[in-house]
C-alpha cells in the first residue's frame, strides 16, 4: 500500500502539484474484483482544490491509469452502509450514486476519516455523512494536543513513506555539503564528523531538559494556583449571574406593566376621541329642535330657521356610524329622537305646503284684466315667488320621502290645473268676445288646447296647438263673417280685413300664452328639482328597455334587427324637431346613451346560438348603422360612426376568412412547407432539391386543381353566402367581391412562390387570374 502510494504521488500527483491524502482499493458490487484504486488529493497551491480520482492497473506492468475524476465540491453525500458493524461497502453520491466495495473495513474507515477531514477543512461540513461509525468522526475531531501526542505514532507508522524534500531543505543540505566539500571524498571521516556533532547536540538537549525540569515544576504549581483562582472567579460570576437574573425578572415585570399601562392609555384616548366624535356629530342645537317642533313656516325669518334646522338634522342623521356605535344606548336614543323630529316636521311641512297649493288653486282675486284694449293673461309670478323659498324643503322631502314628494307634485298639478282652467276659459271668452262681439257665445273648446300647453310643451306641440287654434277659431270667424255678410255681402275688402284681424288675434293669444308656459316650466324645474335631461329620459329609456328585452327573430335570416331600425327612426325624428334646439347638448347625450345600448344588444344577439353566423349579424347591422349615420352627419356620433365602420370591416373579413378559407388547400399546405424550409436557412432556388418539395411533387398538387373543380367549389360557396346574407342588408355583392379579392391574392402568392423557388421550370397553374374573375362573374349572373 505504501509503495503504491509513493508511486502515485511521484508519478501522478506531484507533476500536477497535488498531494495524495488517502486511498482505498475498490470494485463495484456484483462484479469481478479488479485492481482499482480510489484516491483523495488536494492541490498544494492556494486556493486549495480537493478531488477524487479513480485509477485502474494496466493489464501489463505496474502502471496505474486514471479512469475517472470528480471534484470534491460535487460530492453531496457519503453513505457508510452500517455504522455498527464492519462493512466494506460504501456509496458516494455525486450527480448519481456510485456504489463500491473496499478491500477491507479498515481501509474503508481510514478513507472515510480522510473524506470527513477534507469536508470539515475545505467545505465547512457541507457534505452529509450517514451510516458512518461515530468513533471515526470523533477521531477526526480530536483536539490539537491529542493529535500532537499521536503524531509520533503516525510518523513511526509512516516510516518508509516517500517524502519529497522542500526547496528550503534542499538548500540547507547543499550548504552543509559545501562546508565539508573536502571531506566528501572521505565518507568515513565525514560520517564520523557528523556523528560527533550529533552527540554534542544530544548532550545539549539533555542538559536543557534537566535545567527546564525545575521550571516546569514551578509552572505546574503556578497553574494549580491559577486553577484555584479561576474556581473562585467562577463562583463569584455565578453569584453575579443569579443577581442579574433576579434583576432581569424584575425588569421584565416592569416592562410588562408599562406595556399594559400604554395599552390602557391608548384605549382611553381612542374612547375619548369616539365620545367627542359622537357628541359633536349627534348633537342638535336647541334652537334647531325648537324650529322643527314649533317653527312658523309662513314667515320668512322663521322659514329660514326651519331650513337651517332641517339641514342640521339631515347632517346628524347621515353621520357615518360604525356598527358598534349603533349598539350604544345613548346613540340609539339620539337616533330615535332625530327620527321623531323628522317625522314631526315632515307632517307639519306637508300640511302647510298642501294648504298653499289648495289656496292657490282656489284663488279668486286674480282675474282677467284688459288694459289699453289689449288681452293680458294673468301672471303667476306672485304665486311662484311665494313657493320658491320652500324649494330647499322640497328637495329634503324628495331625498328622504320620494313617495310623499310624488304625492305633493300631484297635489300641485291638480290645484294649479284648476286655476289655469278657470283663467284660460275667461281668457278665451274674452277672445271670442273681441272676435264676435258676443260675450257669451257658443262654448269654446279650450280643454283640448289647454292640455297641449302644459309646462313641458315643446316647440312642435306649440305649432300643433297653433294649427288647432286656427281650426277652433275658424268656426267663430265664420259666424262673424256671416253676421257681417248680412249687412254687406259684396264688401270684399271688409272680409279681408276681418281675416287679417283674426290672424293678428291668434298671434296675440300665442304671444300671451308662451311667456306663461315658459315661466311655469322654469318654476317647476326649480321647485320640483327637475333635471335638464327630463324631457329626453322617457324616449331614450324606452328605447334602451326595448333593446335589453329584444328577442331573436324567428326567421332564418336575421337581417337588420328591429331595435336598430327603431334607433334610426328615433334619430331621424329627433333631428327633424330638435336640430337647432337650445338644449342640443342634452340630445347628444341621449344619442350616445342609446347607441351604446344598440351596439351592446347587437353583439349580444349575435352571440346567441343562431342559424345565421354571428359575423353576418354584426356585419349587416353595423353596416346599416354606419350608412344612416353617414347620411345624417351628426357631429356627436362621429366616433360611433367610425366604430361601426370598423366593426363592419372586421367581421366582414372574419366571415370571408372563415367561409372562403383556403380554396386551394393542398397548395397552401405545400407552400407552407416551402416557407418553413426557407425559414430554416434553405436557399429559395435549392428548395426543389428536397424530395418532398420537388418539381414533380408540385406538379402533382397543381394537377388536382382544374378549372372546372374550382368553379364548382365557388358555386357552392356562393349558394352558402346567399343563404346567410339578408336582402335588406344589401351586402351580397360586397362580400362576394371581397372573397374574389382574397382568392386572387392567394393565387398571386402561389405564382410568386413558383417563380422564386422553381425558376425556369415552366410550372404554371391550370387556370389564370382572368379565369378566376370570369368564374366569379358567371356565378353572379347564373345564380
Amino acid at each position: 500500500m505504501i509503495a503504491i502510494r509513493n508511486q502515485l504521488q511521484k508519478d501522478v500527483f506531484t507533476p500536477q502539484e497535488e498531494r495524495l491524502l488517502g486511498l482505498v482499493f475498490v470494485w463495484k458490487p456484483g462484479k469481478k474484483r479488479k485492481n482499482c484504486i480510489l484516491c483523495a488529493a488536494v492541490s498544494t497551491d492556494r486556493p486549495y482544490q480537493a478531488s477524487l480520482v479513480k485509477f485502474k492497473k494496466a493489464d501489463k506492468g505496474d502502471v496505474y491509469k486514471q479512469v475517472a475524476w470528480w471534484s470534491f465540491e460535487d460530492l453531496l453525500a457519503v453513505d457508510g452502509k452500517d455504522a455498527d458493524k464492519d462493512n466494506p461497502e460504501f456509496d458516494l453520491q455525486f450527480d448519481k450514486v456510485y456504489k463500491w466495495i473496499a478491500g477491507n473495513s479498515g481501509e474503508k474507515n481510514n478513507f472515510m476519516s480522510c473524506l470527513f477531514k477534507l469536508n470539515r477543512r475545505y467545505l465547512h461540513n457541507r457534505i452529509k455523512f450517514v451510516n458512518v461509525s461515530s468513533h471515526i468522526l470523533e477521531e477526526s475531531l480530536r483536539p490539537p494536543m491529542e493529535q500532537r501526542a499521536r503524531r509520533p505514532v503516525e510518523e513511526e507508522e509512516g516510516i518508509g513513506v516517500y517524502q519529497e524534500l522542500s526547496s528550503k531543505e534542499a538548500f540547507d543540505i547543499e550548504k552543509l555539503m559545501e562546508q565539508f566539500d573536502e571531506s566528501i571524498s572521505n565518507s568515513e571521516a565525514f560520517a564520523e564528523k557528523m556523528s560527533k556533532d550529533l552527540h554534542v547536540l544530544d548532550e545539549a538537549n539533555i542538559r536543557s531538559i534537566i535545567v527546564s525540569e525545575k521550571q516546569v515544576t514551578e509552572m505546574m504549581e503556578l497553574i494549580d494556583v491559577g486553577l484555584v483562582e479561576v474556581k473562585n472567579i467562577e463562583q463569584t460570576l455565578q453569584t453575579y449571574e443569579e443577581l442579574l437574573q433576579s434583576v432581569k425578572e424584575q425588569m421584565d415585570h416592569i416592562h410588562q406593566s408599562n406595556y399594559q399601562l400604554q395599552v390602557i392609555d391608548c384605549n382611553q384616548q381612542k374612547l375619548l376621541e369616539e365620545v367627542i366624535f359622537l357628541v359633536h356629530e349627534l348633537d342638535l342645537a336647541k334652537e334647531h329642535q325648537h324650529a322643527l317642533r314649533n317653527g312658523d313656516l309662513s314667515t320668512p325669518e322663521s322659514l329660514q330657521a326651519c331650513i337651517a334646522a332641517v339641514e342640521a338634522l339631515n347632517n346628524c342623521m347621515n353621520v357615518r356610524l360604525l356598527p358598534g356605535h349603533r349598539k350604544l344606548q345613548s346613540v340609539v336614543e339620539q337616533l330615535i329622537k332625530f327620527e321623531n323630529l323628522r317625522q314631526l316636521f315632515e307632517s307639519r311641512f306637508i300640511r302647510h305646503i298642501n294648504a298653499m297649493f289648495v289656496l292657490q288653486g282656489n284663488e279668486q282675486s286674480i282675474s282677467l284684466m284688459q288694459q289699453s284694449g289689449e288681452l293680458i293673461f294673468p301672471n303667476h309670478k306672485l304665486y311662484q315667488d311665494e313657493l320658491l323659498p320652500y324649494s330647499p324643503l322640497m328637495a329634503w322631502i324628495k331625498n328622504n320621502s320620494p313617495a310623499i314628494f310624488a304625492d305633493l307634485s300631484k297635489v300641485y298639478a291638480e290645484n294649479i290645473r284648476k286655476l289655469y282652467d278657470k283663467q284660460t276659459k275667461e281668457f278665451f271668452d274674452l277672445v271670442k268676445f273681441r272676435l264676435t262681439g258676443i260675450k257669451e257665445g257658443m262654448r269654446f273648446r279650450i280643454q283640448e288646447s289647454f292640455e297641449k300647453l302644459t309646462a313641458s310643451t315643446s316647440n312642435l306641440q306649440k305649432t300643433l296647438f297653433r294649427n288647432s287654434l286656427y281650426e277652433h277659431l275658424g268656426s267663430e270667424t265664420d259666424l262673424a263673417d256671416r253676421g257681417m255678410t248680412d249687412k254687406a255681402k259684396d264688401e270684399q275688402d271688409r272680409e279681408w280685413s276681418i281675416s287679417t284681424f283674426c290672424t293678428q288675434m291668434i298671434d296675440q293669444v300665442l304671444a300671451e300664452l308662451e311667456p306663461i308656459c315658459i315661466a311655469e316650466e322654469e318654476f317647476i324645474t326649480k321647485f320640483f328639482m327637475l333635471t335638464e335631461d327630463t324631457c329626453s329620459e322617457t324616449p331614450q329609456s324606452a328605447l334602451c328597455k326595448q333593446m335589453e328585452e329584444a328577442k331573436v327573430p324567428k326567421k332564418t335570416k336575421i337581417g337588420i334587427l328591429p331595435f336598430v331600425i327603431g334607433f334610426e327612426e328615433f334619430v331621424t325624428v329627433a333631428e327633424a324637431i330638435f336640430k337647432n334646439a337650445e338644449r342640443r347638448g342634452d340630445l347628444d347625450k341621449a344619442y350616445n346613451k342609446v347607441i351604446a345600448a344598440v351596439f351592446a344588444s347587437v353583439e349580444n344577439i349575435a352571440s346567441m346560438n343562431l342559424k345565421t353566423p354571428p359575423d353576418v349579424v354584426i356585419m349587416e347591422n353595423f353596416h346599416h348603422i354606419y350608412c344612416f349615420l353617414s347620411e345624417l352627419k351628426i357631429h356627436s356620433l362621429e366616433d360611433r360612426k367610425k366604430e361601426a365602420a370598423q366593426q363592419y370591416s372586421e367581421h366582414r373579413d372574419l366571415y370571408v376568412t372563415k367561409y372562403l378559407g383556403q380554396p386551394l388547400e393542398k397548395l397552401n399546405i405545400f407552400f407552407d412547407g416551402v416557407k418553413a424550409r426557407i425559414a430554416q436557412g434553405v436557399k429559395e432556388d435549392e428548395v426543389s432539391y428536397h424530395l418532398a418539395f420537388s418539381k414533380q411533387e408540385l406538379r402533382k398538387v397543381i394537377e388536382k386543381y382544374q378549372g372546372k373543380e374550382v368553379k364548382k367549389a365557388l358555386e357552392n360557396l356562393y349558394k352558402k353566402v346567399v343563404k346567410h346574407l339578408s336582402e335588406e342588408g344589401n351586402l351580397l355583392q360586397v362580400v362576394w367581391y371581397t372573397m374574389q379579392g382574397e382568392f386572387v391574392r392567394q393565387y398571386k402568392e402561389f405564382e410568386e412562390m413558383i417563380a422564386q423557388c422553381y425558376p425556369g421550370s415552366g410550372i404554371t397553374m391550370n387556370f389564370s387570374i382572368e379565369d378566376i374573375l370570369q368564374y366569379f362573374l358567371d356565378i353572379t349572373k347564373a345564380i
